[in-house]
């Protein structure tokens, strides 16, 4: 079993004793604030008991600030609040879990399970449209982006000041988690909540409006254990409509969005979460404490994938190894004294976070310049894994994806060892200086024990689309 990382511990025990601030909610809220700034909380303790080096935020100059305030207030054949024709099913999504295929943009988390339902369901996202690789595959598809833009504008010309009152709050929170945090983190915090808090009623009425006129009877959201939405997840509820969250990546016990003490269990707080997660497969639910049922489901696109995977015996000697965000300057390390351990025969790549590509040169400028590594820039990590013989981890889903493209799979020590991974992979590899020869050997000796593609069930639950249609069937 997984361990508990002792910042996600100190919120689950303030949520056991239950105090009555947890339930205290701000003048003009439909829902108590303690969800919405929940999770960013537990980032910050995270931070204390995992440092990690900062990925640089993408900043947005004043002048585009205007011109999509303006464009937000434009007719677009895109804009949610042009969304018409009940479904059955809807789908809210972040935008971000998506890949190209045929020139247009497809979501992989749920674009299956809308095809599956033949027209009567929608997708609505909160990214703008077109994406970045072209307009939406799933036709029915919608942004809430202007939405959000629109809400950010009328909130600035709104006179509701809820500051105070969440300043006071926060610093309760704070006071009760009994931990100490930088004046400026808390500041960040109050800044965040206040600003969420003024736009929350404006995007509340967007979303109801689009949801009213499609009337589904299912809606699959994904982060809805996030809190961030949480008077979303309010308003979806209280029109009797059954919420589901489709698992996108790493869960488990010490995941702050799938662990919740007593008073998470508890009106009003439960109904800022789904009713449902559907989860990858059974091995996910191990040691969560979420009040929602967990139902293993299974990943489409995963099943898809690995079908059209050629065979390990036809992939060449090549290690995929996939950045923990963490330490760079340490994982360069790694991977250039790898690389001259494994020698002329073995190929290296080195698969960067989707949220590092756009400092790579700053992050990991000595692997870019280095003649025997390979940095791996496909957008599609499936693509990735297909190709790769040994992939090579600090604490990602890659890993346990690769398992079921036949791949070996070594996970590195480190701080995430037992909160992230455990003893599935086996034997950790060993960090620090001079152990690239071991890890070489290591690299060596796996490679022989990759075969066919064999998913484990358990992590992997088998016929996604097949379950899903018939649970959809089961809720409507």
């Amino acid at each position: 079993m997984l361990r508990v990382a002792p910042g996600l511990q100190a919120i689950l025990d303030l949520e056991d004793r239950a105090p009555d601030v947890l339930f205290e909610t701000v003048p003009g809220s439909s829902v108590p604030l303690w969800p919405q700034v929940r999770n960013a909380l537990a980032v910050e303790l995270g931070r204390l008991d995992f440092p990690t080096a900062p990925v640089g935020a993408v900043s947005v100059s004043r002048a585009s600030a205007w011109r999509g305030l303006f464009d937000a207030f434009l007719p677009s054949q895109w804009d949610a609040s042009v969304a018409r024709g009940q479904s059955g099913l809807c789908c809210i999504v972040g935008g971000s879990t998506v890949h190209q295929v045929d020139g247009r943009e497809r979501n992989w988390l749920v674009s299956d399970y809308a095809e599956s339902q033949r027209g009567d369901a929608a997708i609505l996202q909160w990214s703008g449209l077109p994406g970045r690789n072209g307009p939406p595959a799933f036709s029915r598809t919608w942004t809430l982006a202007p939405a959000e833009t629109r809400a950010a504008g009328f909130a600035r010309l709104s006179r509701r000041d809820p500051e105070a009152h969440i300043r006071a709050l926060v610093t309760e929170y704070v006071r009760q988690l009994d931990v100490i945090l930088a004046d400026e983190v808390l500041e960040s915090l109050v800044v965040s909540a206040t600003y969420q808090e003024r736009s929350r009623p404006f995007v509340d009425h967007a979303v109801a409006r689009a949801v009213d006129r499609l009337a589904p009877r299912v809606v699959l959201m994904e982060d809805a254990s996030y809190g961030g939405r949480a008077s979303i997840l309010a308003l979806l509820r209280d029109r009797g409509i059954f919420v589901a969250e489709p698992q996108h990546g790493w869960i488990g016990p010490t995941h702050p969005a799938y662990s919740f003490g007593a008073a998470m269990h508890t009106e009003p707080l439960r109904q800022t979460l789904p009713d449902e997660v559907l989860t990858f497969g059974e091995y996910w639910s191990d040691g969560l404490r979420h009040p929602a049922l967990l139902t293993p489901m299974g990943k489409p696109h995963l099943e898809t994938a690995t079908r059209s995977a050629p065979p390990i015996a036809e992939r060449p000697d090549e290690v995929l190894i996939v950045s923990s965000i963490a330490d760079p300057a340490e994982m360069s390390d790694f991977v250039i004294e790898l690389r001259e351990a494994l020698g002329g025969t073995w190929g290296v790549r080195f698969r960067p976070h989707p949220a590092e590509r756009r400092e790579l040169g700053h992050r990991y400028g000595r692997l870019v310049d280095h003649h025997g590594v390979d940095i791996d820039e496909r957008a599609d990590v499936y693509d990735s894994l297909a190709s790769a013989k040994v992939v090579i981890g600090v604490a990602s889903t890659v890993l346990f994806e690769a398992r079921a493209f036949g791949c070996a799979v070594l996970a590195r020590d480190s701080a995430y060892f037992d909160y992230y991974v455990g003893e599935l992979f086996g034997e950790p590899l060993q960090s620090g200086s001079g152990t690239g020869r071991a890890a070489a050997n290591r690299v060596q000796e796996v490679a022989k024990q990759a075969n066919v593609a064999s998913i484990d069930q358990r992590i992997w639950a088998e016929n996604a689309m097949q379950r899903f249609v018939s649970w959809l069937d089961a809720r409507t």
